[in-house]
């Protein structure tokens, strides 16, 4: 048995094929859109998350007491931070040859190995630690003695005495840090308590003449910074 349509029924189902071929490239090109940009996201995604490891892998490798430039733990030498440049910071993360990485310290830049435009960005605060050599020329005769400010790690002692003259013994606070009974005569380096000031004591025979002995040392100043590493690969 043959149902028929009626030409409306007919001419509205041939009328909704376009349309229904229309809703599904539609459907297509939105669905290829959601899946291009969930990729970008993704891909964005893993970039950010590589580059946030390469800069706090490179941070904490200049903090380290094994570090470029540091003189211990979050620490950084002076010296050491004016002389860092891109070979330095290449050997200390490889990576950095083929990614763009730059260090900068309170905003001034100290190494990289390309121009940022955006990246990742790692902080660290950190103490500058500056060294600064004094001399003194302590009048030793008899129980002379010579104060060295708090934080003076070491000293360096020269000793030149004339003859007929002894100096035998070097004691910081109560402990002996020089001894010979023949007599000092010479350049040593001696390790002192840092914690508090320290007082260098010389014993000794006979008049020793001004400037027989000399002290060096170099108590480090600190000053607070922020170091600051950018990857943008």
């Amino acid at each position: 048995m043959r149902v028929a349509l009626d030409r409306p029924a007919a001419e509205r189902a041939q009328t909704a094929l376009p349309s229904l071929a229309v809703a599904l490239v539609l459907l297509t090109v939105v669905t290829g859109l959601a899946l291009a940009v969930a990729d970008g996201t993704l891909a964005r995604h893993d970039r950010t998350a590589d580059e946030r490891r390469l800069a706090v892998t490179t941070a904490d490798r200049l903090v380290s007491p094994a570090g470029p430039l540091a003189a211990r733990a979050n620490v950084l030498n002076a010296t050491r931070v004016s002389t860092f440049d891109r070979e330095q910071l290449v050997r200390t993360v490889p990576p950095a040859r083929n990614t763009t990485v730059a260090v900068s310290l309170n905003g001034s830049r100290l190494a990289s190995t390309g121009t940022t435009s955006g990246g990742t960005t790692v902080r660290r605060i950190v103490l500058v630690e500056r060294r600064e050599t004094r001399t003194v020329t302590p009048n030793v005769t008899g129980s002379g003695s010579v104060t060295l400010p708090r934080r003076t790690d070491s000293a360096t002692i020269t000793v030149s005495t004339p003859p007929g003259t002894e100096l035998w013994t070097v004691r910081a606070d109560e402990r002996v840090v020089l001894h010979n009974r023949s007599g000092l005569n010479g350049t040593f380096t001696v390790s002192l308590v840092p914690y508090e000031t320290t007082e260098l004591r010389f014993e000794g025979a006979g008049v020793v003449p001004a400037g027989s002995v000399t002290v060096k040392y170099a108590p480090p100043r600190t000053t607070k910074a922020t170091l600051v590493v950018t990857v943008d690969a």
